[in-house]
């Protein structure tokens, strides 16, 4: 997998492009800001170059589609904004340093995140590609620290043993799980949770080990350990939107 960002026009598109060894053809879509290029594995970059140089303009219509809708969602890291985090909403206060770099510094205690800027540099879109870029780091080992203390005490309150876990970014996922070999999937974004919803989600997936399908036997089963399973999947859903930036 390789992240880069590709100039379309004026605008800077973050983009991620996958090899496939068992891919037939070549997909590119966006998720949320970001183009996903899927390719066969013996397709050159070169080929792909020129493919995105075709579909210059259809991309850069949807980015601009894209970027309009999700405009009052997605995050562009400025002072006013927030973001949530173990739960509880943070302040983003950005201001500008005169070293040539970008910092995240978290203050637990004033629940502020706060970002230093480079004053040298001007470009927003570059501004947001690499915030993004210190943000989702910082989460995704974070989530990791929490996951490896939570899932192993899971692990023996239900009985369920499992192989492994990964943790990836992930907005539309909270988790995942593949049964045959018991791995588990994370998204990233679970440090963004109040701990009693990580706990449900890993609890959530615990159970596709036995019950691969959502039918009421998983349900029963995860309710055995979350009595209050249903109110804590109401939540999951209605502040989903939050885990975007």
């Amino acid at each position: 997998m390789a992240k880069l960002v590709i100039e379309v026009k004026d605008k800077k598109i973050p983009t991620i492009l996958r090899n496939f060894k068992n891919a037939k053809t070549i997909k590119m879509y966006f998720s949320g800001t970001t183009l996903n290029i899927t390719k066969p594995k013996y397709v050159s970059n070169k080929v792909i170059s020129k493919m995105i140089d075709e579909n210059k303009e259809n991309i850069y219509n949807q980015y601009l589609k894209i970027m309009s809708t999700e405009n009052n969602i997605i995050k562009h890291w400025i002072t006013g904004e927030h973001i949530l985090y173990k739960g509880e909403f943070y302040k983003i206060n950005r201001e500008e340093i005169k070293e040539n770099t970008i910092e995240l510094e978290i203050q637990e205690k004033e629940k502020i995140f706060n970002i230093k800027v480079s004053q040298n540099v001007k470009d927003e879109e570059l501004i947001k590609y690499n915030i993004d870029k210190i943000i989702k780091n910082l989460f995704k080992n974070n989530t990791e620290c929490i996951i490896q203390e939570r899932l192993p005490y899971w692990s023996k309150i239900t009985n369920l043993p499992y192989k492994s876990f990964n943790v990836r970014d992930a907005k539309t996922k909270y988790g995942s799980c593949k049964p045959d070999t018991k791995q588990l999937y994370f998204s990233s974004r679970l440090i963004m949770l109040p701990e009693d919803k990580i706990d449900a989600i890993i609890v959530h997936e615990l159970c596709h080990i036995v019950h691969r399908n959502h039918n009421q036997d998983f349900y029963n089963l995860v309710k055995e350990y979350i009595p209050n399973y249903k109110e804590i999947d109401k939540w999951l859903k209605q502040n989903a939107k939050e885990l975007n930036f």
